[in-house]
């Protein structure tokens, strides 16, 4: 992006409070005439007074993000494309800001998923957990919700022997419980 100075005014001053912050001997290593020249071929985000303004990009709060050096200014969308399902998706502006600074992931990462897939993931990891804890138990101890929560696991997982044991047991518990 090649911008004249006076278009980046945000993104320069909070460069310069960062590299204030960072270096104590700040004015006599006269990083204020280099601050400029930062942002060409920068491995960070960064952002012109109009993205900010028009709402194309966030502000990034780089204080909050983990990362040694090279901290974002500014968050963009970026369409990347799912490894899961094959279709393109946006890692949008609001969700970078979320990852790097909310959940402190590190300035580089940025998902292999599209957010349908990666909810399908969570959701299977989830269902794995509770599979693995209930099966933890001895046959006999484990409740009947908990056995119409494997049929249905087992169902939506289309593992159909598994799910019909699960019911077989949890019709005879329930026909005990009847009696």
């Amino acid at each position: 992006m090649d911008k004249h100075r006076t278009e980046m005014q945000t993104s320069i001053s909070i460069l310069e409070k960062i590299q204030r912050k960072e270096f104590k001997h700040y004015n006599e290593l006269g990083l204020g005439k280099l601050t400029y020249g930062s942002f060409v071929d920068s491995n960070f985000e960064w952002a012109c007074d109009n993205c900010l303004n028009t709402k194309k990009v966030i502000l990034a709060s780089p204080g909050l993000q983990q990362t040694p050096s090279n901290r974002h200014l500014a968050y963009c969308d970026k369409k990347l494309h799912c490894f899961s399902c094959g279709v393109d998706f946006i890692f949008k502006k609001e969700e970078k800001k979320a990852w790097y600074e909310s959940y402190k992931l590190p300035i580089n990462a940025i998902p292999n998923n599209c957010l349908d897939c990666r909810r399908k993931v969570q959701k299977h990891n989830s269902e794995n957990k509770n599979v693995s804890e209930i099966l933890r138990k001895p046959e006999n101890d484990i409740s009947v919700d908990e056995l119409n929560e494997l049929v249905a696991i087992y169902v939506s997982w289309e593992k159909v022997a598994k799910a019909k044991y699960y019911q077989s047991i949890l019709n005879k518990r329930l026909k005990r419980q009847k009696n």
